[in-house]
């Protein structure tokens, strides 16, 4: 026996379609604000269409039966429309209006014309359902896509009710059930139990959904603002320690370098004292080793200086830069690699070049690693030449650095430039990467290109102070 009363059911259903958005609107009120609009929007002219069914018996035919289903098929559409905007995906108002209104005249030739009760309900059912099912396929996507827990519970409880209304066309098409939504019998209960599925259910998913997809948002936001902090962190880490392994693959040069001025002093000392203990020696002779002495030592300071200089950290200190002198500096730095690989340099560079504003050690870096990599790339080229230019050219400062060797791999050419490409075995293909981050931070730019008739040149061009 039936104990429940199906018409005041499908009442009671239609009032929590029409209470319940209110309260998903109200709660994500501070969320994506015309999406929750429609879903809201959409629920409670679903929740009116279902009282209208609810007052079947109260109400004409025209109201409970076209009227009412057209809102149930509007409410859900709605709420398919509000799960698309998620996915950034929409519809034409209009074909979705015409849809609707051509899918209620075939249901009402089948009302009213061939007067066939069984195909009405199964019409009608199968828009429900098929809503219904879309939902879920969309709730589904919107999961996967943002990894929403919430929205694979709102897609499987969209995916049972359309599964149970399924069930109820199969056995009205069985003629197991009356082709009916409000008769009472046990069928009404199987579309009964999908409306409160989705109207309570339903709800508490889909505003779990935006809830979660809120605090992920706000999760990702905060870790892309660590993320920046840190990569800025990170980046001067790479410059410095990509200095650090330069001068490492370079330390040989430098304990040539400080040797000569170091075996210079030892000699000089050694004179002295041979003089002294000989006291054979005179007063000019012995100042004249002392000045020999300090000369060295001098020479000793200033390598260790620039050794010292490139290898800390940079302090972003801006300063007016000859870029002149740099360019002079730097190559001194790699003095005994350029007399032991028997490289020759040629300096064009226009005496009236305007001085740059910059940070001198990284416009430093910049001119070093430009120098090995032509260093390098002419380890088996003759003749072993690079071609310094430097021009003025308006506001900008123009420097070319040219080499003798076979120029970038084809294969690279597109990819020189970018972290960790490179084509040397011990080389961490950074070093052109923070070259051209340092020339954008200045202001300027760093290209790289072959040069007809083999080698390639590196332009670095940069704002005049």
């Amino acid at each position: 026996m039936m104990v429940y009363h199906i018409p005041t059911v499908f009442l009671i259903i239609g009032l929590l379609y029409i209470v319940l958005p209110i309260v998903i609107w109200l709660v994500l009120a501070k969320q994506d604000n015309r999406t929750v609009r429609w879903w809201c929007i959409g629920g409670g002219i679903l929740g009116l269409g279902m009282v209208l069914l609810g007052l079947r018996s109260s109400l004409p035919a025209w109201v409970s039966y076209p009227i009412a289903n057209t809102l149930a098929w509007t409410g859900l559409t709605l709420q398919a429309w509000a799960l698309r905007r998620v996915l950034d995906e929409s519809w034409s108002p209009v074909w979705v209006a015409l849809s609707i209104i051509a899918w209620l005249c075939v249901f009402e030739y089948f009302r009213l014309v061939l007067q066939d009760s069984h195909l009405r309900f199964t019409w009608s059912t199968m828009f429900i359902m098929g809503a219904l099912a879309y939902i879920g396929h969309l709730a589904w996507r919107i999961s996967t896509l943002y990894g929403l827990r919430n929205g694979r519970w709102l897609s499987a409880i969209y995916a049972v009710a359309a599964f149970t209304l399924l069930l109820r066309i199969l056995r009205v098409f069985l003629g197991l059930t009356e082709p009916e939504v409000v008769v009472a019998d046990i069928d009404s209960l199987l579309t009964v139990f999908s409306g409160l599925l989705i109207s309570v259910l339903g709800s508490f998913a889909f505003v779990g959904v935006f809830v979660e997809r809120a605090t992920k948002r706000e999760a990702y936001a905060i870790e892309q603002r660590v993320r920046e902090t840190e990569s800025g962190r990170l980046g001067a880490q790479i410059a410095q320690l990509e200095r650090q392994r330069v001068l490492g693959t370079m330390s040989a040069s430098f304990a040539h370098e400080l040797s000569q001025p170091l075996t210079a002093i030892l000699m000089d000392v050694e004179t002295i004292k041979n003089r002294l203990a000989a006291k054979d020696g005179n007063g000019e002779d012995v100042l004249e080793s002392v000045a020999d002495i300090e000369s060295s030592t001098y020479r000793t300071v200033k390598l260790v200086e620039r050794i010292r200089d490139f290898i800390q950290p940079s302090q972003n200190e801006y300063e007016a830069i000859d870029i002149q002198t740099l360019l002079k500096d730097v190559a001194h730095l790699l003095k005994h690699e350029i007399r032991k690989q028997h490289i020759e340099f040629e300096y064009d560079l226009d005496a009236d070049a305007p001085k740059i504003l910059g940070d001198r050690l990284e416009i430093s870096q910049i001119v070093l690693n430009v120098y090995r990599n032509a260093m390098q790339a002419m380890a088996h080229s003759e003749p072993k030449k690079i071609f310094v230019t430097l021009e003025s050219m308006g506001a900008r400062v123009v420097l070319h650095i040219r080499d003798t060797g076979p120029g970038v791999l084809e294969a690279l050419k597109d990819k020189v430039g970018q972290p960790f490409v490179t084509s040397k075995k011990d080389g961490l293909g950074v070093g052109l990467s923070i070259s051209r981050a340092i020339a954008e931070k200045h202001g300027g730019s760093l290209t790289i290109t072959n040069v007809r008739g083999g080698g390639a040149v590196v332009e670095l061009n940069l704002p005049a102070q």
